[in-house]
């Protein structure tokens, strides 16, 4: 269904960034002045823009302050338990589960030679429904002279975690020069101009590639009667949490009540291209929203990312009731019966019952 256009979009993707290269409420303050002072639109923006991207930041890292290195360690308490209590069975298992979540963190990092698995829960993190839906097409439609062997590596790599911490890492630099052209274009005063600036840095700007539609529609890319009818690029500020398709996270009251909801941050180049089309094939119209993902966002998905690869359970499309990986975790102990093992675990038992009386464990 979206032979036509699947690969014309990842082309697209790399145009937009090619084309923009060379170029919680917050508390009133005390009035200590004799007269009131109004604020500007353009302020008022760029304040509670900043304040919304905040608060989902802090709401994101509230859920479990790096989950990634969490479910490391909750899964090193489980390995040693194993091993513990049945050295000979457990071994083969052990080594089986730590090379495969080994293999899954360094292949989802640029999403290189990835399984079908892996790659899943990647997406997840990385972008919303109508993104992931383009992007698992491309494969299966590139030109027959194209060979996938190379394309699809560089492909892959625009949906990855790695091209999320690239966007991020030069969206605060490039940001307030997107905001300085779109507020030329606007026709803003200069006081709004600096202020759009500002916050550009902290909140990121999107740059609008209206000006490439005719090319692009004249290309031939696209099907009779399907039409692009904007295009644009989203650059991220220090503050851009991004949006994706995993979650939200729920968080669960004293009661069991939902008390909280909360989107969960990432995003990656591919994610970064905004797309509207008409006239498509059984769909009819199609909106691919761009969300910007700035350098803080990107690396906290990242954490969020290991911690599903890892088995964490923070993964899926619906909502999702998370407990920090490391809640309840208990430390390992030594088998107290059934093995004989020369009075060995004895031994050790005693020793860590005197350690435990030493720190008053």
């Amino acid at each position: 269904m979206l032979r036509p256009y699947a690969a014309a979009g990842v082309a697209i993707a790399g145009a937009g960034l090619i084309a923009a290269t060379p170029t919680g409420p917050w508390p009133d303050l005390p009035d200590i002045q004799s007269r009131a002072v109004t604020l500007t639109g353009a302020w008022d923006d760029v304040v509670n823009a900043t304040s919304a991207n905040l608060t989902s930041m802090l709401n994101n890292w509230y859920l479990a302050p790096g989950v990634g290195a969490q479910q490391f360690w909750a899964n090193q308490l489980d390995y040693w338990g194993q091993l513990l209590n049945d050295p000979a069975g457990s071994t083969n298992d052990v080594n089986e589960q730590i090379q495969l979540h080994l293999n899954a963190v360094i292949s989802g990092w640029a999403m290189q030679d990835t399984t079908a698995e892996t790659q899943a829960t990647v997406l997840n993190h990385t972008m919303d429904a109508n993104h992931a839906l383009m992007f698992g097409q491309v494969a299966g439609y590139l030109p027959a002279d194209v060979d996938p062997n190379q394309i699809m590596p560089i492909i892959d790599y625009l949906g990855s975690p790695a091209s999320a911490v690239l966007m991020g890492m030069l969206g605060p630099a490039i940001s307030p020069w997107i905001a300085l052209l779109n507020s030329v274009t606007d026709h803003d005063s200069l006081s709004d101009t600096l202020i759009n600036m500002g916050g550009a840095f902290f909140n990121g700007a999107t740059l609008n590639l209206d000006a490439l539609l005719p090319t692009i529609n004249d290309a031939g890319f696209f099907p009779t009667g399907m039409t692009m009818n904007h295009l644009d690029f989203a650059f991220g500020g220090l503050l851009s949490p991004g949006g994706v398709q995993v979650g939200p996270y729920e968080v669960l009251g004293p009661g069991g009540e939902v008390a909280a909801s909360v989107p969960a941050v990432g995003g990656s180049l591919f994610q970064s291209v905004g797309l509207q089309f008409s006239g498509v094939p059984v769909l009819g119209s199609l909106d691919l929203e761009s969300h910007a993902i700035g350098p803080i966002g990107a690396w906290m998905a990242w954490g969020q990312i290991v911690g599903a690869l890892l088995g964490s359970g923070w993964d899926g499309t619906g909502p999702i009731v998370v407990t920090p990986p490391l809640a309840g975790a208990d430390l390992p102990l030594l088998p107290t019966d059934g093995v004989d093992d020369g009075g060995a675990g004895a031994l050790a038992t005693d020793t860590f019952g005197w350690l435990g009386d030493l720190f008053g464990l």
